[in-house]
């Protein structure tokens, strides 16, 4: 694997650059049986099937933009049989999918005991980007682990824990997770350009329970009396066919936008039930852990979701000057139905005909609504420079959604209501490459990133710490009215609070005392940082641990409170995983496959760090040799 640099991995001088390392793309799958009736998320099986719900999730990682044709989700009987769940190819930017997962069918799938998945990337057409040390985005060229161009489809397989089949029975709700691991099996060396492959999945039957889905197709009915509507799933950017049907049910508090206008509740449910059956809709939502039904926090419906008239361009607001702003790290959808990354910025040209509405509010909103660090959701009509790798939206006439933006920072002050953070990072960007000139009501009341006032409300600031980060999310204040608050937090999140991850990569062909004194019994990992490369880190929110820094290298146990564990041992040339649910049988299985004399190429781990006894409590292990 060609490591990262170190210059890039390490150094924070200009601010943290949460999308330099690869954590983890997860590709999540929820496949479920049910009998029917009321509350379920799709029709009844037929006998001797199972309905099943197949979801893809990415997690923040190391790509401004990582699009891949997912081909293929094939899932294995233990008798050798095998089912296809994808319904069809879906051009996939897993970049777009973080925290967040996206079904891609609501087929059925026969009973059977199932032991295993293949999942075939084609890397043909890959469009692969990072951001450099000065914040510009880079393509990078895929390719394998002996050095050659990845231009064409690879096969991962997973062995699921043979303690843990896939069980799929009529009547039987079963569930699986993949974690499509970039930390433990990807590697980006921007001196050549180059992202040197290695793929792995992770699997797990117990996913998270609080996993974000959205749920995307055709509107084929409406019934306001129960709250719900049914949709015919239509996934990613597929202009065509349907990948079965789901029930998405609806709340007091779900909001709807429908044609650029916003509702809540029962008047949005009516609202979309006035539109016509085909409407294109995207819901955003959560499973229940009990019924497993579908309920919607958000919906969109009709040109709020796509147009054949329009093209849309969706990232965050990096400057503005009178109505033109300048969107860096932005997607832009296509009105046939296509969509590119643009590595450089886009002009988003506004007026005062522009709409503009507000993700999760309704009420009037106007163009002086966009502001500085705004991620927006913009349409109108794309001219694109592609030898500049630059773009201009026409958005005069066009709409502006404002999508709610993260940002981490350092607590510094006192905490207390303004928030006063040290910003490392807006929307996963580094605050160096934004202009925040005009979004003060005077020059002198600018926002600033060094001092960043949030108005955290009524939120709870008990588990806040000075010199300690914390996350929001919400909105900026209206652009040029900036006098002591920057930004309106609706959600808050501390340092104490956020997931940690660990990652190693070794070079020289892997190292084969990695892991010293393993053995079958083993209780937890211990780490050999003997040649490592250039990763070698702990991220703590906005945080990076150079491990070589430590006075000796954290040990791994894994976390037996989590709800959902997966670790994986990963081959590098056979793109085979397998998979395990518990962490004893983890570490047995990995004491044999060492061997004592394979090489370990990377490790990545996601839990909790305690400084205190210096271990990492990890729910997720990914672990890559060199074979």
């Amino acid at each position: 694997m060609s490591p990262i640099s170190d210059s890039i991995k390490f150094n924070l001088s200009s601010g943290w650059r949460p999308r330099l390392m690869a954590l983890a793309t997860v590709v999540t799958a929820a496949l479920l049986t049910a009998c029917g009736g009321s509350g379920t998320s799709a029709p009844p099986p037929a006998a001797g099937n199972g309905a099943a719900i197949v979801t893809l999730q990415d997690a923040a990682g190391d790509f401004q933009s990582y699009t891949v044709a997912v081909v293929s989700l094939k899932l294995t009987k233990a008798s050798g049989a095998v089912v296809e769940t994808l319904p069809a190819t879906a051009r996939v930017d897993f970049a777009q999918l973080v925290d967040l997962s996206e079904l891609i069918s609501a087929g059925q799938i026969p009973a059977g005991d199932y032991v295993g998945a293949t999942l075939t990337l084609d890397y043909s057409n890959a469009s692969i980007t990072a951001e450099d040390a000065t914040g510009a985005s880079l393509a990078l060229t895929p390719q394998d682990a002996s050095g050659n161009p990845l231009t064409g489809p690879i096969d991962l397989t997973v062995q699921l824990d043979n303690r843990h089949h896939l069980v799929i029975t009529p009547g039987r709700t079963a569930r699986l997770a993949f974690d499509f691991n970039l930390a433990a099996s990807n590697a980006v060396d921007l001196s050549t350009a180059t992202v040197s492959v290695s793929p792995l999945i992770q699997a797990s039957i117990v996913p998270p329970a609080d996993l974000a889905i959205r749920v995307r197709g055709t509107l084929a009915t409406t019934d306001t009396a129960s709250g719900s509507y049914t949709i015919n799933v239509r996934p990613f950017h597929l202009g065509s066919g349907a990948a079965g049907q789901v029930v998405v049910h609806t709340t007091d508090t779900t909001h709807f936008e429908i044609d650029g206008t916003s509702y809540s509740g029962a008047a949005g449910l009516a609202a979309l039930a006035a539109e016509p059956a085909g409407t294109i809709t995207a819901a955003f939502g959560t499973l229940a852990t009990n019924d497993f039904s579908f309920t919607a926090k958000r919906v969109l419906a009709g040109t709020s979701v796509e147009s054949s008239t329009t093209d849309r361009v969706r990232g965050v607001v990096t400057a503005r000057s009178g109505n033109a702003l300048t969107v860096r790290g932005a997607t832009l959808d296509r009105r046939d139905g296509g969509f590119e990354f643009v590595r450089g910025d886009v002009t988003v040209n506004i007026a005062d005909a522009t709409r503009v509405t507000e993700e999760g509010r309704t009420g009037a909103f106007g163009i002086t609504d966009i502001s500085v660090g705004q991620r927006i959701w913009a349409t109108g009509t794309a001219n694109i420079d592609a030898a500049a790798g630059t773009a201009t939206l026409d958005a005069s006439a066009g709409h502006v959604r404002l999508e709610i933006t993260p940002m981490w920072g350092m607590v510094s002050g006192s905490v207390a209501n303004p928030l006063t953070l040290d910003l490392r990072a807006i929307d996963g960007r580094d605050p160096v490459i934004f202009n925040f000139a005009g979004t003060g009501a005077s020059p002198a009341s600018d926002a600033s990133p060094a001092a960043y006032l949030v108005d955290t409300g009524t939120l709870a600031l008990s588990a806040l710490a000075v010199a300690a980060p914390a996350r929001v999310f919400g909105f900026p204040v209206p652009f040029g009215s900036a006098t002591g608050v920057d930004f309106r937090a609706e959600t808050l999140v501390s340092y104490s609070e956020v997931r940690n991850q660990m990652v190693v990569n070794w070079i020289n062909g892997g190292a084969s005392g990695a892991f010293p004194g393993l053995s079958a019994t083993s209780t937890a990992l211990e780490l050999d940082l003997t040649g490592v490369g250039a990763l070698h880190l702990l991220q703590l929110g906005p945080v990076r641990l150079n491990l070589l820094s430590l006075p000796a290298a954290p040990q791994i146990t894994g976390d037996a409170m989590a709800s959902e564990t997966a670790y994986v041992i990963g081959h590098a040339r056979s793109h085979r995983a397998e998979n395990y649910q518990g962490f004893a049988d983890f570490i047995a299985a990995l004491a044999t496959d060492l061997g004592g004399t394979q090489g370990v190429l990377g490790l990545a781990a996601n839990g909790k760090y305690a400084a205190a006894g210096n271990t990492f409590m990890a729910n997720h292990v990914a672990v890559l040799l060199n074979d």
